[in-house]
């Protein structure tokens, strides 16, 4: 692995250590502090606006990391673009989600939604983390999300410490993605600047987003639905109290993720501009890195997953201990399953990779229900599994004649890493 690449990735781990701190000694004591009901009412809205934010973005992310990784010009006069079209979508999407929330929930769920509208809008509006992180520039985005996140942390601990209106969370939850995207607008604007292309040239630029960005746009709306599914099911069946118990198993359990993702975000950045034969070599090898990290990772929490959670969470959460292991191996699933999303990106797989998100939906849906009815916190963290797992192998072996499958089995070969 080049020592750029690497570089690249340990500044993306960094940014994420902070993120896990959070999670660590401030998430957890403020849902320690206001309980599961209150939690749970935080994850509803952030879930609902997440989805929301997947639309909006539309798949640009990976079409401008794509671009820019190719030619920085153009891909900043693609930013421009993609910009407009982010706010666009953000506002015309969002507006009856408010609504809704508004017209059927109690105060709380208004206030955080909100708040989550106003954090996806920075979010949507944060075009420069993309370019940062294609032109191996990582370090800036660490920078900033890490500022970001500690003021978010320390107005968190606040509210919980001084035992304040849990509402005051709102604050929080906006602060950690408005200062990030002010201090990296700052940084890029020093020095380069976004124009929007000639008129005549705007149309075909909007015309290759919506064309190469819906199928990504609805994989992508697809996947935050099916990740979100089994709290959308725990809150029609069950309650805001178990979606609490689900979500803090859900935290510990995915918040090594930032590992494997740093490392293959950094490296499709070569992998992007190599030809085929180069680009299967180097994902296969790349397949196995995050294997073993995912692994090491995995033996960690089941060895210690249930006392942390007690000890981090306290007594209230003792079943979300039981839960840890299984999602942590459906992170595993999830990692590996990255590495070959990306892979079918590059090989313009973006139709395919529609029409394999909407099958795992289907499938999804149907093991939630049947799961969660019948085994409750337990079958909502087997159908995660058995998504992760159907999504990581079956459903990508039809891709190009199994071209997954040969990545995913070269990654076994010692011969791949010489």
């Amino acid at each position: 692995m080049k020592h750029s690449v690497m570089s690249n990735a340990v500044w993306m781990m960094s940014e994420k250590i902070v993120s896990v701190f959070g999670v660590i000694f401030v998430t957890s004591y403020v849902a320690k502090s206001f309980g599961p009901s209150v939690f749970g009412q935080i994850a509803f809205s952030a879930s609902l606006f997440s989805i929301v934010q997947a639309v909006a973005i539309f798949g640009t992310e990976t079409i401008l990391f794509k671009s820019i990784s190719k030619s920085a010009p153009r891909g900043i006069r693609l930013m421009a673009v993609a910009k407009r079209l982010r706010m666009a979508l953000l506002l015309l999407l969002s507006a009856p989600v408010l609504l809704y929330i508004w017209l059927t929930m109690r105060e709380n769920f208004l206030v955080f939604a909100v708040a989550s509208f106003f954090a996806a809008l920075f979010v949507t509006q944060d075009i420069f983390s993309v370019y940062n992180n294609a032109r191996l520039a990582s370090r800036m985005n660490t920078i900033a999300n890490a500022i970001g996140m500690l003021l978010s942390f320390a107005i968190s601990f606040a509210v919980a410490w001084l035992r304040l209106s849990p509402l005051l969370l709102s604050l929080s939850i906006v602060a950690v993605t408005l200062v990030p995207y002010l201090i990296k607008r700052s940084m890029f604007y020093q020095a380069n600047s976004i124009t929007l292309p000639p008129k005549r040239k705007q149309k075909s630029y909007l015309r290759y987003l919506l064309h190469a960005g819906l199928p990504l746009a609805i994989s992508s709306v697809f996947i935050s639905i099916q990740v979100k599914l089994a709290q959308f099911f725990l809150v029609g069946v069950g309650s805001a109290h178990e979606l609490g118990l689900f979500t803090a198993a859900n935290t510990i359990s995915a918040s090594w993720i930032f590992i494997p993702v740093a490392i293959i975000t950094s490296c499709f950045s070569e992998i992007f501009r190599e030809r085929a034969d180069v680009a299967v070599k180097l994902a296969a090898r790349l397949n196995g890195y995050v294997m073993a990290v995912s692994f090491l990772m995995l033996l960690i929490v089941a060895l210690f997953g249930e006392e942390i959670i007690t000890t981090l969470y306290g007594h209230d959460y003792t079943e979300s201990g039981d839960l840890v292991t299984l999602l942590s191996l459906a992170t595993c699933l999830s990692a590996m399953g990255t590495v070959a999303y990306r892979y079918m990106v590059k090989e313009g797989g973006f139709n395919y990779l529609l029409v394999k998100v909407i099958l795992l939906v289907v499938i999804s849906v149907a093991t939630n229900w049947f799961f969660i009815r019948s085994w409750g916190l337990t079958g909502a963290a087997w159908s995660v599994l058995i998504t992760e797992l159907l999504s990581l192998t079956v459903m990508n072996y039809f891709f190009k004649n199994a071209i997954i499958l040969k990545i995913q089995l070269s990654s076994l070969n010692y011969k791949i890493y010489k």
